[in-house]
């Protein structure tokens, strides 16, 4: 990737896809040869759920839609643009409800039914499933366009603020973590 986009707002988002596609080759490579009548490794399920939600939906996702898409839709877009800017924003809904359903489903596996071995693999299978596509769309068909709209310092100002984002999110979740137990 040329060191120049790196530093720009789809630069940085782009580099974080690159972590999000090695989990889901490493969740289709772990879970997609499971048969349904094996237990599913609940280490590793539990590790790619934090996964999902700190790094994917809290950083991620939080980064597009609190500060990519929050000063985009300030601009006066073009209606093709909006329009996949809204189905981006209705596709990480999706995602978030599809982990949700994962956890409850992990509950109902940790409590011993039995069919919900079956549901923690199908909704895996839905996850990889679903992100390849989206960030092909976001990489190929919107950012490209999307960033156009925004000054080169305008840019700047984002990544600054994506590395704040970045910290801030870190530190709220483990101070989090330590007001919980640290009573």
């Amino acid at each position: 990737m040329d060191e120049d986009i790196l530093m720009t707002p789809i630069g940085v988002l782009t580099v974080e896809h690159l972590l999000i596609a090695r989990m889901m080759d490493l969740m289709e490579r772990k879970l997609g040869g499971i048969q349904p009548e094996i237990k599913p490794d609940m280490v590793f399920i539990d590790g790619f759920m934090d996964f999902a939600k700190t790094y994917a939906d809290a950083c991620h996702h939080g980064k597009e839609e609190s500060i990519f898409f929050e000063k985009l839709a300030m601009k006066n877009l073009l209606p093709e643009h909006k329009k996949i800017m809204d189905e981006l924003v209705l596709e990480h809904i999706q995602a978030r409800k599809i982990v949700a359903n994962l956890e409850l489903a992990r509950e109902d596996f940790m409590k011993g039914d039995s069919g919900a071995a079956q549901k923690i693999l199908t909704i895996c299978k839905s996850v990889w499933q679903i992100y390849p596509g989206h960030m092909t769309k976001e990489e190929k068909v919107f950012f490209p366009p999307a960033l156009e709209y925004f000054s080169k310092r305008e840019q700047d100002e984002m990544v600054k603020s994506f590395w704040e984002f970045d910290k801030n999110l870190l530190l709220e979740k483990y101070i989090k973590f330590f007001d919980q137990y640290d009573r």
